[in-house]
């Protein structure tokens, strides 16, 4: 697998990698350095990412690299708008700057895994002319996972990627306020239980939910001082806080919906 990737990348020659610090991208970064391939991979900071912009310069020094390009961005109205197909409008906004340069192909980390989901914003690679190597040679999520971590990639801050636009139900208008106050209970989470597969989510106007995967985490959320903490927190922007019994798991609205 890992043989397979670098002699794609051999062939490749020189490119731009829209780099996440996941473990897709890491992959693909690790052997490009390893192949000596002559790579530009870039961040696009647009306000969305749980990572933060040290974590993401450390990730890519995992991987031998030193010369991460970072682009920040403030999102368009259409994507805080959030519409059923948001992922399409943002990513479209975020390679935009990068395959406008037209000297070398750009790639990204959509795995063979990724094909069975609702995922617009591939639509939107596609049709920018963004190639997945993952995805093409079939090597599979868990693969790269695998191989990332086996090249140095740093599992906590991988475990870190995820947008925070995806929090937010469609047709919720996504605010500075609204966001950051999701960003800060996820983190305070993250940092008492070190439980990354939680999501804070924000289902309309009125109500907060917290979904998390370990029975260690939702005790913490029910001792009553730092129950006390989170709900504080997110009544700055919702009127109910709640805990889901159901657990962390991927978006119900989009099962709802039928996408």
């Amino acid at each position: 697998m890992k043989e397979l990737l670098i002699n794609y990348l051999k062939k490749a020659g020189r490119f731009y990698l829209l780099f996440s610090g996941g473990f897709d991208s890491c992959s693909i970064l690790g052997c490009a350095m390893e192949a000596g391939v002559e790579v530009v991979p870039i961040w696009i900071n647009n306000g969305f990412n749980r990572v933060t912009q040290k974590e993401i310069t450390q990730q890519a020094a995992n991987m031998g690299c030193h010369h991460l390009e970072i682009i920040p961005m403030q999102p368009d109205d259409e994507v805080l708008k959030n519409p059923v197909d948001r992922c399409y409008h943002c990513k479209g906004q975020i390679i935009d700057p990068v395959i406008s340069r037209k000297d070398a192909p750009v790639f990204d980390g959509t795995n063979a895994s990724d094909g069975s989901n609702y995922r617009p914003g591939v639509k939107a690679l596609r049709k920018g002319g963004v190639i997945s190597p993952l995805a093409e040679l079939n090597i599979t999520k868990e693969q790269a996972r695998e191989l990332a971590i086996t090249m140095g990639a740093d599992p906590v801050i991988a475990n870190m990627e995820g947008c925070l636009a995806t929090r937010f139900n469609y047709h919720l208008n996504i605010t500075p306020e609204r966001l950051s106050t999701l960003r800060k209970i996820e983190q305070e989470i993250l940092k008492a239980t070190g439980d990354h597969h939680l999501r804070c989510r924000m289902d309309d106007e009125e109500h907060l939910r917290i979904e998390c995967r370990n029975q260690a985490t939702f005790l913490k959320l029910i001792e009553p001082e730092f129950k006390e903490k989170i709900v504080k927190a997110g009544k700055q922007i919702a009127t109910f806080v709640t805990l889901d019994l159901e657990g962390a798991r991927k978006n119900a609205f989009d099962q709802k919906l039928g996408l």
